[in-house]
């Protein structure tokens, strides 16, 4: 029944509510089909035994009962409700602040007897021996029901301020019965209510605090604020200007605030700010948050947030459903009925496109915190440590503190103005958690590379291109350019093994000047068509190799390793280069010439080659013959001019074919990686794990984890270092990698496959389940 057909709205608006408004509009009403068993509410937990009573002491009077008589049984006229702090003096106690019903006649609000919340003044009320415990009360408590002993208690609880904690549960929802009939019954019938809204919020939200460490007080009366903010909040406002609700880690019931706030955005079109979208997905109940949103919190609100504006910019706009929002209350006094109320906005919650998007986004932001979760579940002290850190999605490593601040500031330190600097790697190893071993793996050298290029700066060696895995000894940071590489691209492979090369021959003979080799670095620049970030890179790798970092030992032995033809290879490779843009230097021609001694090819061929490669590029016919000689007084030699007409001119200028050398360069790939091979560390790598694409994946796991998998299987027992040495092949952290690997088993068989530190144990029968 609309409270308008009664001629009054409960929000007090002129001219009263709208259809379909949420003001006091019931849908339906049915009795609640619950027992009557006794010890329905749970009593409060008995105190210090007193004389001649069970049960627990009286609670504390702000006045004692009348003396003149013990019982009484007094005839009062009918009063109804008691509005807010109006007193009333019932059997000789006098009971401040009112919300009560008193009276001898008010029918309950389902029309089935007596309301139980009715204070009737002429029933008997006995003081002489008062249950302050409550067992005389059924499950069912109704003031005309209870004994006189127990309405002793409960007057006397009212008397005093229903302040006292040490009374049961009975009391408290006796007094209650009586608000909600304040708010269910009385408003849709009309009776002018609205004016005590908010002195019953109050006192609800009193009692809570006092008796919610009983679970069903607390459920009642956190469901009727709920409702009360229903009545306030579900308006035309469209729940404009209400307060972010806390997320709590009980996330059922959802909040009616932001249900109406997200109402209110759909209705106005208006779109969803990134702090209420964070709400709405932790609050929603088909989108269960998984470990990483709940072990590292703060991490995941930031992605949240990050990723969220960057997808939605100003947030996701709602369309509005057919759906409205609804709000049932199920009352805990026994002559109240189940209630529905409406509104006229749309119930978001169920709208399926924008949960779908909403999940997706938490999906997204789980499975980029995995990693770090990880990490974090094993060492729960590592919050802030570079390992950690590293293993943040780069939304968040760009802002992360701790020891990430402390190695920007090194390094920031160490590089000054400079564009490069020569540092002591150990300064960089001092960053990373202490290890047994002063040397980093493989997948933690590219951890701690990828740290410094978020931060603009590059190291060299870099495992990602070639270099060995950081150890004691000369390093070198560098200032990068925008959008850097992290993997090399053939020209900038070929240009650094080149580099390598000469700068191991002019370390072997002294004879190549730093300059000849800084004009080879500046030729393969313009040859191999480097970027302006590979450039930068290259200049960082020769300050590296100048420092004594060339593989000198037994390289002409690693050279004569190489057959006839490879080495034919090479020098045709070499040569190549040396001819790309169509000037061949004295200096170029003396480096060729030593390298070609060094790689045991006649040196007088590097002139013929270097024809012969010309003519390839197309700046020469074959038939021209070109002379590359040293002379004093010229800066270098350039090649013989083609006819004007001829291939790769246009008006007479040189122009280079790209396609012709992009082909080039793609055919010296192969030499690129015969020469890589001269310049490998001596000591044993690991055996390579190999990962298909194609390899069914184990136990919900990943390509790389399931064959990690399948490597564990081959052993019950595993030392330290071989466990370690398996994940280096797949480019996986140890610990990580275990962690990965327990979770899968305990999710599959709820215990652990690996268990110890060195060696690691392999359960067969958890291993045989996670391989089935």
């Amino acid at each position: 029944m609309s409270p308008s057909s009664h001629g009054g709205c409960p929000l007090g608006r002129p001219g009263g509510c709208e259809p379909g408004a949420v003001m006091g509009l019931f849908d339906a009403f049915r009795r609640p089909k619950q027992p009557r068993i006794a010890g329905r509410h749970t009593r409060a937990a008995p105190q210090t035994e007193t004389p001649g009573r069970s049960g627990l002491p009286a609670p504390a009077r702000h006045q004692s009962p009348p003396r003149a008589t013990q019982e009484f049984r007094r005839p009062a006229p009918a009063q109804g409700w008691i509005p807010p702090g109006t007193p009333v003096s019932i059997a000789g106690l006098t009971i401040p602040d009112g919300m009560l019903y008193v009276g001898r006649q008010l029918h309950a609000g389902n029309g089935h007897g007596i309301d139980p919340a009715l204070i009737d003044p002429a029933l008997r009320v006995d003081f002489t021996s008062p249950d302050w415990s409550g067992a005389t009360v059924g499950y069912w408590p109704s003031y005309s029901e209870i004994s006189p002993q127990a309405r002793a208690a409960y007057l006397t609880w009212l008397a005093g301020g229903r302040r006292e904690p040490n009374v049961p549960v009975s009391w408290p929802f006796l007094f209650f019965y009586g608000l909600e009939r304040r708010l269910l019954v009385d408003w849709p019938q009309g009776q002018a209510a609205v004016g005590d809204l908010q002195q019953i919020r109050v006192e609800v939200g009193r009692l809570l605090a006092l008796y919610g460490g009983s679970h069903s007080f607390r459920s009642y009366a956190s469901n009727l604020l709920s409702t009360i903010d229903f009545y306030t909040l579900g308006d035309s406002s469209g729940g404009q200007g209400l307060t972010l609700p806390a997320r709590t880690a009980e996330r059922w019931p959802v909040p009616l605030a932001l249900q109406i706030t997200l109402g209110g955005f759909a209705v106005n079109g208006s779109p969803v700010p990134s702090d209420w979208a964070r709400a709405w997905a932790h609050f929603h109940p088909e989108i269960y948050p998984r470990t990483p949103a709940t072990r590292c919190p703060d991490e995941f609100d930031a992605l949240f947030h990050e990723r969220y504006q960057a997808k939605y910019k100003a947030g996701l706009t709602i369309r509005p459903a057919k759906r409205v929002l609804k709000h049932e209350y199920h009352p805990a006094s026994a002559g109240i009925d189940h209630a529905v109320l409406t509104t006229h906005l749309p119930d978001v919650l169920t709208q399926a496109a924008p949960t779908q998007k909403l999940a997706a986004l938490v999906e997204d932001c789980t499975t980029s915190l995995d990693a770090y979760s990880r990490y974090l579940g094993r060492n729960p002290d590592g919050r802030g440590s570079l390992a950690a850190t590293a293993l943040l999605p780069r939304e968040l490593m760009a802002k992360a503190g701790g020891e990430l601040a402390r190695l920007t500031a090194f390094v920031d330190a160490r590089l000054g103005e400079d564009s490069a600097v020569l540092i002591e790697a150990s300064d960089l190893l001092a960053f990373w958690p202490a290890k047994s071993s002063d040397k980093l793996l493989k997948a933690e050298a590219v951890a701690l590379a990828q740290l410094l290029a978020e931060s603009g700066v590059g190291l060299e060696p870099d495992v990602r291109f070639g270099g060995p895995v950081l150890s004691p000894g000369a390093a070198v940071l560098f200032r990068t350019s925008a959008n850097q590489p992290s993997t090399p691209t053939s020209g900038y492979a070929a240009a650094a093994i080149l580099l390598h090369l000469a700068a191991s021959v002019s370390m072997a003979d002294g004879d190549v000047s730093d300059a000849e080799t800084q004009h080879l670095k500046n030729h393969l620049h313009t040859s191999m068509h480097l970027s302006l970030p590979e450039s930068l890179r290259l200049q960082a790798h020769l300050m590296w190799l100048l420092a004594g970092q060339t593989k000198l030992s037994g390289l002409t032995k690693r050279l004569a390793t190489l057959g006839e033809a490879e080495r034919s290879a090479v020098g045709d490779f070499l040569a190549t280069v040396a001819a790309a843009d169509g000037v061949v230097s004295p200096a170029e021609v003396t480096t060729l010439t030593k390298i070609f001694k060094l790689l045991g090819l006649d040196p007088a061929s590097a002139y013929s080659r270097i024809h012969a490669a010309t003519v390839a590029a197309g700046f020469a016919p074959a038939t021209s013959p070109v002379t590359v000689r040293p002379a004093a007084p010229s800066p270098g030699f350039a090649v013989p001019s083609p006819p004007v007409r001829g291939p790769g001119t246009a008006g007479g200028a040189i122009q280079l074919d790209e396609a012709r050398v992009a082909a080039k360069l793609a055919e010296t790939v192969a030499v690129a990686a015969l020469l890589n091979s001269i310049f490998v560390d001596d000591e044993i790598a690991p055996a390579p794990v190999v990962v298909r694409p194609d390899t069914p994946a184990l136990a919900g796991l990943d390509t790389p984890h399931s064959s990690l998998l399948r490597v564990v299987a081959t052993h019950s027992s595993w030392p330290r270092a071989d466990f370690e040495a398996a994940c280096e092949g797949l480019e996986l952290l140890p610990d990580g990698a275990l962690d990965t690997l327990n979770e899968a088993a305990y999710d599959l068989t709820g215990a652990p496959v690996a268990d110890g530190d060195d060696p690691i144990e392999i359960d067969s029968d958890v291993l045989q389940e996670m391989l089935a």
